[in-house]
């Protein structure tokens, strides 16, 4: 039987042939989760001068891309609802969609004789075999290579130091991620990023098995409270995640549990976007999460550093840049180390 990852790669290559063998001059992103195709774009620099038009990309903190690319807010951009005919009006000859959008607004984009090529982007597997997608379409495998390499790297050292970590203390941490809704919380499904990197980071995700819907899931206090986690993580796109986990901290509904009273409710680190989700930063945050459950378990580890190091290597983004335009942006604990 053939494996997901073999299912996708065939599926995915048969979508590059359709690319045929010219790079694209004419690239538009848009729909669903455009930031997490934009910012996988973005990380060749070949593919940046060929983006006509992107659906938005701010998640409510910044355009990131403005950074990689000055002038980028000034592309023509739209309504990541928009239909067919916005797509068509930008004249591309190629349009690159998240795949849960291939049965609807890619069936219709096609429909016009219009190229596609559809980014899943959910998983470190999709990350794997998709980046080298996206180099097969703008002529850089070896650009590919060097990113998936960068991101097995991670994964290695946050299975190694938890490994080790959770060893020597004879326990796993116990956690609770969850985002702040409202006044509430909501937690991922089992497949998720967010449930992944927790236990790639070696800890046990306490809400495992209690969502079976497709999205985040509204959860009480008491269950929370039921859950009792020894640390507890808070993500938030639109504020600071450590001034929500502040206040949950504060709250009483909350002020009860083992993270609260050892001090362990924290934000996940931020900059222009949480680094929890399918982002390229989620092997950032996979490191940080890593170093959160288990505090020293990577070897000369420091948020700011291993951030610098990620957006050189990703976006070409020099230290004066960093320091002027992300650093300041940067949220998480010890982010200024």
């Amino acid at each position: 039987m053939k494996t997901r990852l073999t299912i996708l790669v065939a599926a995915l290559c048969a979508a590059v042939s359709l690319v045929g063998a010219q790079a694209p001059s004419r690239v538009v992103m848009g729909g669903k989760a455009v930031t997490m195709v934009a910012d996988a774009v973005y990380a060749f620099p070949s593919a940046r001068s060929r983006v006509a038009a992107v659906g938005g990309t701010d998640q409510g903190l910044g355009v990131f891309l403005e950074t990689v690319t000055p002038g980028f807010s000034s592309l023509p951009a739209f309504d990541r609802q928009a239909g067919v005919e916005v797509y068509a009006s930008h004249r591309p000859d190629l349009v690159i969609l998240k795949s849960s959008l291939k049965k609807g607004l890619g069936a219709s984009v096609e429909s016009l004789g219009i190229k596609t090529a559809y980014l899943a982007l959910e998983s470190p597997e999709d990350y794997y075999a998709e980046l080298g997608v996206l180099g097969e379409i703008f002529g850089d495998g070896a650009r590919a290579r060097v990113l998936v390499d960068y991101y097995r790297s991670i994964v290695a050292t946050a299975e190694r130091s938890s490994t080790v970590a959770s060893a020597a203390s004879g326990a796993k941490v116990r956690v609770l991620l969850a985002q702040a809704t409202g006044d509430g919380f909501s937690v991922p499904p089992d497949s998720w990023m967010q449930t992944r990197l927790v236990e790639m980071a070696g800890g046990v995700a306490v809400w495992k098995g209690a969502n079976p819907a497709s999205g985040w899931a509204l959860v009480g206090p008491e269950q929370i409270a039921a859950w009792n986690p020894d640390v507890f993580v808070v993500v938030s796109y639109k504020e600071a995640a450590s001034a929500v986990a502040a206040r949950t901290a504060a709250d009483p509904r909350y002020s009860g549990l083992k993270a609260a009273t050892s001090g362990r409710i924290v934000g996940f680190a931020q900059d222009f976007l949480s680094w929890d989700q399918p982002d390229t930063r989620w092997g950032m945050g996979l490191l940080w999460l890593t170093d959160t459950l288990y505090p020293g378990s990577i070897p000369g580890y420091s948020v700011k550093a291993e951030a610098r190091r990620f957006f050189s290597l990703f976006y070409g983004i020099g230290a004066a840049a960093f320091d002027a335009q992300i650093a300041p942006r940067l949220r998480g604990a010890g982010e200024g180390s």
